[in-house]
């Protein structure tokens, strides 16, 4: 509903609406209604303010745009709006994808419907990708469509359309497309990579991230001020991402659930220790020179390594020496598999992880749940014949 008040100018009373155009940004409605502002007369004027609102609610939508133009003006306001990290990947989607497609056919917001909605995931499906290797994945897609749907709403709001084109829009089916699966090491080939690193920085990050199943951010983001050496406890409640050349420090993790602290294990509390003892000795070696900060992976003269880091050094660790190939973040899920090779509960595993819920770690790990009772089981096989 339009918000609206009666203020009274040259002897009559005026209608005073207050709505925004089609950038958000702050727009004034005067009407008249014709009735003077004279003892007796404000009810009249009340009840012709009401009309007057029913009558702008009715009218047709306000002038019409090009739906490229809104794409950027939609963006340049959800800058303040969200954080650094979250705004990069709608820039790198609105001006890298959703424009370029969108903006050669000159089609105005009203005149995009779930006909071109679908029209447009299926032309990311098959070339959507920048280096023109083909199409993107359908999570990509996904993460697409939470744009525009964003972008919709904020136009409907607006009034600037009635209906969200994206509602009924569906993402292709890709051909091929393997069911979701989660990548991993066993306990051997987690012992191979660590013998393979040893003495190197990666080696004290992959241990750590094996152990207690970090996330990079999380990792990168370990604080000694979160180490507790007294009470033997490790805590995770801030992390460092990057988006291209963005580097975001944030004082929050993923969730709420994220934020989380773990025993401090005696083989990485010696690990810190020792990392501590190092930081402290380059310190006097580099002098002023040395960079100070509360972090606990830094290079020697105290510098802070790029949160993509280990990402790029695991890759050419595992190329060289023609181990599988992973992601950093499978060292994540080669924890939880090695947590129920122990024989934890899924909820054991989720809080460990730091999951919202539980439902995340059984969509991810039941078919390794499964395989894991199917060897257990082999031991009770028979067990009732006499």
């Amino acid at each position: 509903m339009l918000k609206g008040s009666l203020q009274i100018k040259n002897g009559i009373y005026q209608a005073v609406f207050y709505t925004t155009d089609q950038f958000g940004k702050q727009k004034t409605i005067w009407k008249s209604t014709g009735i003077s502002a004279v003892r007796g007369n404000k009810r009249r004027a009340e009840q012709r303010l009401s009309e007057i609102r029913e009558e702008l609610e009715a009218a047709p939508l306000t002038e019409d745009v090009l739906f490229a133009d809104f794409a950027m003006q939609w963006l340049e306001c959800e800058k303040d709006k969200v954080d650094p990290v979250t705004f990069q990947g709608y820039k790198q989607y609105v001006l890298k994808h959703i424009i370029p497609y969108f903006k050669p056919k000159k089609l105005t917001l009203r005149e995009i419907d779930v006909n071109f909605i679908e029209g447009y995931y299926k032309h990311e499906s098959a070339k959507g990708r920048l280096d023109g290797k083909g199409g993107l994945s359908k999570s990509s897609l996904r993460r697409q469509s939470v744009v525009l749907n964003l972008m919709f709403r904020e136009a409907i709001k607006n009034r600037l359309i009635n209906v969200n084109p994206c509602t009924y829009a569906d993402i292709p089916k890709q051909k091929g497309d393997p069911a979701k699966s989660v990548s991993f090491y066993s306990a051997e080939q987690c012992a191979k990579l660590l013998e393979l690193i040893e003495g190197t920085p990666l080696h004290d990050m992959v241990y750590i991230t094996f152990i207690y199943g970090l996330r990079r951010s999380e990792l990168m983001g370990l604080k000694w001020c979160d180490v507790d050496f007294k009470s033997n406890t490790l805590t995770i409640q801030h992390t460092r991402v990057a988006n291209g050349d963005l580097v975001v420090e944030k004082n929050s993790t993923k969730t709420k659930s994220s934020n989380r602290t773990y025993p401090l294990l005696p083989e990485v509390k010696d690990i810190l220790e020792s990392i501590r003892k190092s930081q402290t000795d380059n310190r006097k070696l580099f002098g002023n020179c040395y960079i100070n900060s509360d972090y606990v992976f830094v290079r020697e003269d105290g510098k802070l390594y790029h949160p993509s880091y280990p990402t790029h050094t695991l890759r050419k660790v595992i190329e060289k020496n023609k181990m599988p190939v992973i992601r950093w973040h499978d060292l994540r899920h080669s924890c939880a598999s090695m947590l129920i090779l122990k024989g934890w509960q899924m909820k054991d595993i989720s809080d460990w992880l730091g999951h919202s819920g539980i439902g995340i770690t059984m969509n991810l790990y039941t078919h390794l749940d499964i395989s894991h009772k199917r060897e257990m089981s082999k031991s009770i096989e028979g067990i009732l014949d006499l």
